[in-house]
This record gives structure tokens, sequence and C-alpha cells, in this order.
């Protein structure tokens, strides 16, 4: 496993840094295809002095990727609080049933052909309003509209992309303001 430890607003000391790289290699046992795992860390000036230290974790494994994000005072506990919560993401993760037959029924060989391989990379560009500013390129794993509700909550966005296999397109899942999920159709017009 990589692991990427990045700080914000703050200095990362050598006993830090050891501590993070020691709970964060624990997981290695619990899942073994983990592929990437980035930790990031921040400083943040607030008024409330239970949330000054953030950690967000992000782990990419052979079948999606899986984020938590912890707030602390004390920087130790925010490494302790994240990667206990990645571990319970990564068992449940790793407990859900997936239908296979579902998979089967999907030519993936054609649906590879179609996709692009190509691995998430940013593009920063100019910082003009109005332009885009940013894209990202990311593989799709075909997947029911409950896998891609539980993929959504443990990336913990707003929206999520995925190829459907029942309607055998793309769609966007996303979150109603009333906290019930909406999926996006797409049909051409």
């Amino acid at each position: 496993m990589e692991l990427q430890i990045k700080t914000h607003h703050m200095k990362l000391d050598d006993e830090l840094r050891e501590y993070i790289e020691k709970r964060v290699t624990k997981l290695d046992r619990i899942n073994e295809r983990i592929t990437e795992a980035k930790f990031e860390m921040r400083e943040q000036p607030h008024h409330n002095p239970t949330v000054r230290y953030v950690g967000q974790f992000t782990i990419a494994t052979s079948r999606g990727i899986l984020r938590a994000e912890e707030k602390n005072a004390e920087p130790h506990a925010v490494v302790d609080l994240v990667t206990d919560k990645m571990a319970r993401q990564i068992r449940r993760f790793h407990e859900r049933k997936i239908n296979r037959t579902k998979r089967e029924a999907l030519n993936l060989g054609q649906m590879a052909a179609n996709h692009s391989d190509e691995l998430i990379y940013d593009t920063d560009e100019s910082e003009d309003v109005g332009k885009i500013i940013r894209s990202k390129h990311f593989k799709v794993q075909p997947m029911d509209t409950d896998e891609a509700v539980e993929q959504m909550e443990l990336l913990g966005h707003d929206f999520f992309v995925f190829f459907n296999l029942e309607a055998g397109q793309m769609n966007v899942l996303y979150r109603r303001n009333d906290g019930a999920f909406g999926v996006l159709e797409p049909e051409l017009a």
C-alpha cells in the first residue's frame, strides 16, 4: 500500500508521521486490496477549540474509493478516530454481498472497451469565473442503485456517477433536500 501524508496549516513532525504510518498500516491486515492511501491533516483556526484539527483519510481499493473524516482538539486523537472510522467502513464494504448474477449478465469486456481506463487525476487551470478549472477522470464500476447509494454514503458526497446495471447506462445518483435520493437517467434528445 502506498501512503501519502499531507498537511495544511501545520507542520508534520517525525513522531506524528510515524504514528500515522503505524495506524494506517494496521488497515492492511483488514483488506489487502488497498492500492493507495492518502491521509490529510489540517489545523484550522476556529473559535471552537474542540475542532482544531481535521483529519481526512481516503483509500482506493480494487472495487472503489472510501473516505473518512474526523475532527478533534488533539492531532493524535484525530488519527485514532479517522483510522477507526475507516476500519469500520472497510469491514462494511467487505461484508457487503454483491449480486454476482447481475455482473455476469453484463458483458464487462464490451463495457471496458467503451469506457476509459484512466486513473483519477486533476487538471487545475486558471481560476477565471465561468471557466472549467478542474477535470476528473475515474473508473466506473457497474452496480445497481442500492450499491450506488452505499458507495455515495461511504464517500460522503451529495451525488455519485455510476453505470447502472438495470438500465444499462450511466446514471447520476443525488441526495434530495428532503434527505431522500434521486437518480438522473439521461436520454438523447
